[in-house]
């Protein structure tokens, strides 16, 4: 494998180290609003599968008691049953994807880290990154 090598100009690196930075805030904030978002979008999908269920295109192939369920809750009247429900793939509706939870741990560790680094590229007067720092925060770029 040959060296490659790289110049990167300081301040470049602390424009898209800030940028980087933005977008975790934004996402942080974000996070609370797309997880709404998705818990209604998947409420639709169950829904909409529901009603193909009920509608007769789709089959029942397994049912089974919900033993667990029984088991924890013997005074309860009612019984659960776990189905397998095979449906035709053209009638099933897209699932909404589900977002990726972003933790305040991680949050608070990144933008700690990333902020730290703009701070140390802020006090150099050199006009390229070494190397060795570049890889160090090319991780949040």
């Amino acid at each position: 494998m040959s060296k490659m090598t790289v110049k990167v100009k300081t301040s470049t690196l602390i424009k898209a180290l800030e940028k980087a930075l933005d977008e975790r805030h934004t996402r942080m904030a974000n996070q609370e609003k797309e997880q709404s978002k998705y818990e209604k979008a998947h409420k639709e999908y169950l829904d909409k599968l529901f009603k193909i269920v009920k509608s007769g295109k789709a089959d029942v192939t397994d049912l089974s008691p919900d033993n667990w369920y029984a088991r924890n809750n013997p005074k309860s009247k009612d019984i659960r049953f776990s189905a397998v429900i095979v449906m035709p793939k053209s009638l099933a509706p897209a699932m909404p994807e589900q977002v990726v939870e972003y933790a305040e741990w991680q949050h608070k560790r990144e933008t700690e880290e990333i902020s730290q680094a703009i701070r140390l590229l802020n006090m150099t007067d050199q006009e390229y990154v070494p190397a060795s720092t570049y890889k160090s925060v090319s991780q949040y770029l």
